[in-house]
């Protein structure tokens, strides 16, 4: 008996519920050798902005007596490449694509979700934690 763990989520189908955390995958191809990502019910891709980010100086992570803490600051090769090499490496492995979209204003979201809107993704999501520079460094999500 094989079970059926598909779910639907804003119209997106996915062929189970699991799927890798933004920012914790890149586009998985660092993890090629270790999951076969078209097992995923999808891939979160890491924060994808629309200019190449370097992300933050190191040192980026620091060992706790509890785990560890990161700030690696969302560095991304920006959309361009993003749609170049990612998209195709994902969808040759017949990946379910969530790209997380993460900017420095509203521009930079409205950019990145324009060059996106004719590419085979399946979902965006918005990561509204990215600094708001225009707004003096607060959150989007901390000013609704």
């Amino acid at each position: 008996m094989s079970l059926n763990l598909s779910v639907e989520i804003a119209g997106m189908k996915m062929k189970n519920p699991v799927t890798t955390a933004s920012g914790t995958f890149g586009s998985g191809m660092e993890y090629d050798q270790f999951v076969d990502i078209s097992k995923l019910g999808a891939v979160t891709t890491k924060g994808v902005a629309n200019i190449p980010w370097p992300g933050n100086p190191t040192p980026r992570i620091a060992e706790t007596y509890g785990g560890m803490l990161n700030a690696i600051g969302l560095q991304n090769p920006g959309i361009d490449v993003f749609i170049e090499r990612d998209i195709p490496y994902l969808k040759q492995r017949n990946a379910t694509i969530i790209v997380n979209v993460c900017g420095k204003s509203m521009e930079d979201y409205v950019d990145v979700v324009e060059k996106l809107g004719d590419q085979p993704v399946d979902l965006l999501e918005i990561n509204v934690s990215c600094p708001n520079v225009k707004e003096g460094g607060i959150a989007f999500g901390q000013d609704p």
